[in-house]
C-alpha cells in the first residue's frame, strides 16, 4: 500500500513520499515487535513489549511530529527499528539453535529471522548512505542506494519461501477428538 502511493506522489503529484514513509516505518516497526512478542519473545516479560512500543512511538513522535521532519527522511527512528529487528532476530535464532535445532531451514520463524537480518542490516547501511548522499554523494552511497532494490528483491523471496514452508494445519474434527 506504502509503494502504491509513494508511487502515486511521485510520478503522478511530483511530490516527495516522506509522510507515507515515515507512516509506514512506524506500522512496520510495531507490527515487528509484535510478531516477535507472538513469537513468544515476551512471554513472561510483557512489560518489556509495552516499554519497546512505548519507546518506539516516542521517538517516533519525537523525531517527525516534534521536531518537524514528518516530511523529510530522518534516520534516527529508522536506526533505531532496523537495529532492533536485527538484535530480535539473532536473539530468535539464537534461542531456536540451543532449543530446537532441527531442520532450521525448514522452519518459517527461521527464514523469516533470516530475512530480516538481511534486509535491516541492508536498511542500516542504506540510511547511512542516504544521508551521507545529502551532504557529499560519491559513487559509493549511489551503488548502495541503488542496491537496496536487489536486497528487498532477495529477502522477498526468502519470504515467500518462509510462507511456503509454514505447515499445514491438521485437520480438526470433533469425532476424533472424543476418541482420544
Amino acid at each position: 500500500m506504502e509503494e502504491a502511493i509513494s508511487g502515486y506522489l511521485i510520478k503522478v503529484r511530483h511530490h516527495s513520499n516522506a509522510i507515507p514513509n515515515n507512516l509506514y516505518a512506524l506500522a512496520e516497526a510495531l507490527l515487528i515487535l509484535w510478531q516477535f512478542h507472538v513469537w513468544g519473545l515476551w512471554r513472561s516479560k510483557k512489560p518489556i513489549f509495552y516499554g519497546m512500543v512505548g519507546l518506539f512511538c516516542l521517538v517516533w513522535l519525537v523525531e517527525d511530529l516534534v521536531f518537524g521532519h514528518i516530511r523529510e527522511f530522518p534516520p534516527y527512528f529508522m536506526f533505531l527499528y532496523s537495529f532492533t529487528a536485527v538484535l530480535l532476530s539473532v536473539n530468535k535464532i539464537n534461542f531456536m539453535i540451543t532449543h530446537d535445532n532441527r531442520k532450521l531451514l525448514q522452519r518459517p520463524d527461521f527464514l523469516l529471522c533470516i530475512g530480516f537480518i538481511i534486509f535491516f542490516i541492508y536498511k542500516i547501511i542504506y540510511e547511512w548512505a542516504y544521508q551521507v548522499s545529502l551532504y557529499d554523494e560519491s559513487q559509493i552511497t549511489s551503488t548502495i542506494i541503488g542496491s537496496f532494490a536487489y536486497i528487498n528483491a532477495l529477502t522477498n523471496i526468502i519470504f515467500a519461501i518462509a510462507f511456503l514452508v509454514i505447515p499445514v494445519p491438521q485437520k480438526f474434527t470433533l469425532r476424533e477428538r472424543v476418541a482420544r
